[in-house]
């Protein structure tokens, strides 16, 4: 067997295990902004990074070796704003949201991202809910 044969095969073999699942890329979602001091949550939509990254978790595990898994997170990142309504006097009004440019698989980064295996939804409100 050649070694484009071999290749080949692995990647057939890949490709089916990753099937119906889409790979790490920028994908739609509805989130939620609010402040304690403004009235209103406003629903928008953003770019976020979600989908598939290959991961290992070996079967003999070691403490001199090291372990980690890789998730889908942010390689390119741009910020937008909105101004939300009813905002008491000396309140900024104004919410700043990452906006997903482009994705990678990496390992998580606890300043950008919500590493935990649950939370809350991006779209939870605690006041009033209006969209834009």
């Amino acid at each position: 067997m050649s070694r484009s044969q071999a290749n080949l095969i692995l990647l057939v073999i890949y490709l089916s295990a990753v099937q119906g699942r889409r790979l790490c890329h920028p994908t739609n979602v509805t989130i939620s902004a609010e402040k304690d001091d403004c009235a209103m949550c406003v629903t928008l939509t953003t770019t976020i990074c979600s989908g598939y990254c290959l991961t290992r978790d070996p079967v003999y595990k070691s403490a001199l070796s090291s372990v980690y898994q890789n998730i889908c997170t942010y390689n390119e990142i741009r910020y937008d704003t909105i101004k939300l309504p009813d905002c008491l006097p000396g309140i900024d009004p104004f919410f700043t949201y990452p906006v997903a440019v482009s994705c990678k698989c990496n390992q998580c980064k606890m300043d950008y991202s919500d590493c935990t295996v649950q939370s809350i939804g991006p779209d939870f409100c605690s006041n009033t809910l209006i969209s834009i």
